[in-house]
């Protein structure tokens, strides 16, 4: 992926503490805001939520580090969240995968197939087991 470019806000150590979805959202912020590299931004900002963090997950307090440890937005950014240190925690990849449990998982089977009459027909019975 190559490295796009991000508008970020620094805090007042000239740290990114939060990425901006668009350049009108950058804009309309009075703040500092600078333009840096994607994954600068967000290393950036893991590194201060590790040190924030004192090495222990943020929601169970099991000891992890830097390197193995996941970013989570407690606001998703599909509902309005970002990434910034306000609205993300550093956690252990245990709490990480309970946090997104309800997340339909990527390799769910699509239920639908065809019938040798070439109709497109969905078992309902295995719809509902796989749900569960």
């Amino acid at each position: 992926m190559k490295n796009k470019f991000v508008w970020v806000e620094l805090g007042g150590l000239g740290q990114v503490v939060r990425i901006f979805k668009n350049r009108r959202t950058a804009s309309a912020f009075s703040g500092n805001v600078f333009e840096v590299g994607y994954f600068t931004a967000v290393g950036e900002i893991r590194h201060q939520l590790w040190l924030r963090s004192d090495g222990y997950c943020e929601l169970c307090a099991a000891p992890i580090t830097e390197q193995m440890a996941h970013m989570h937005e407690q606001k998703h950014r599909g509902q309005g969240g970002e990434i910034s240190l306000a609205n993300s925690v550093f956690i252990c990849p245990t709490c990480h995968k309970t946090a997104h449990h309800d997340r339909n998982p990527r390799w769910k089977k699509d239920l639908t197939f065809k019938t040798i009459s070439g109709s497109m027909k969905t078992d309902s019975s295995t719809r509902r087991q796989a749900d569960n």
